[in-house]
């Protein structure tokens, strides 16, 4: 059985993981990259103006991720959470949310960012609905 001086410590060492500083996030506009507009413009194509979907971008504008349903409603409570989980992933920094199905959520602008970032997409899997009770 380990000893209360080590459980003490373990303890100490998660929470102070945890409490480290966070990485700044943007207070004014964010500026993103031509290839984040890209992928701006292509998850806007398909959420269109019905479909459920959320785009996370880095502060630094320069890497993305996007999840969206091709339904009204698809099989998750949150798109904007698998959004900034994994645009989080691939900055490795926090994300912040720039829409929400077709709303922007945060000023942004065309930024001279001349990197290709990382980014990535993931479509939803759609709810089947058992019209006939089978």
């Amino acid at each position: 059985m380990p000893r209360a001086s080590t459980i003490v410590a373990s303890i100490l060492f998660a929470l102070s993981a945890c409490a480290s500083e966070p990485k700044t996030l943007p207070s004014g506009p964010v500026a993103i990259s031509t290839r984040t507009e890209g992928e701006l413009s292509a998850y806007l194509r398909k959420v269109k103006v019905t479909r459920p979907g959320a785009f996370a971008v880095s502060p630094d504008g320069l890497n993305s991720f996007y999840t969206w349903c091709n339904d009204t409603a698809c099989a998750t409570s949150s798109y904007t959470n698998p959004a900034q989980r994994r645009c989080q992933s691939l900055a490795g920094q926090p994300c912040v949310i720039l829409y929400v199905r077709h709303e922007p959520r945060l000023v942004y602008s065309r930024g001279a960012n001349a990197g290709e970032g990382r980014h990535g997409s993931e479509e939803q899997r759609r709810i089947d609905y058992d019209v006939h009770g089978r």
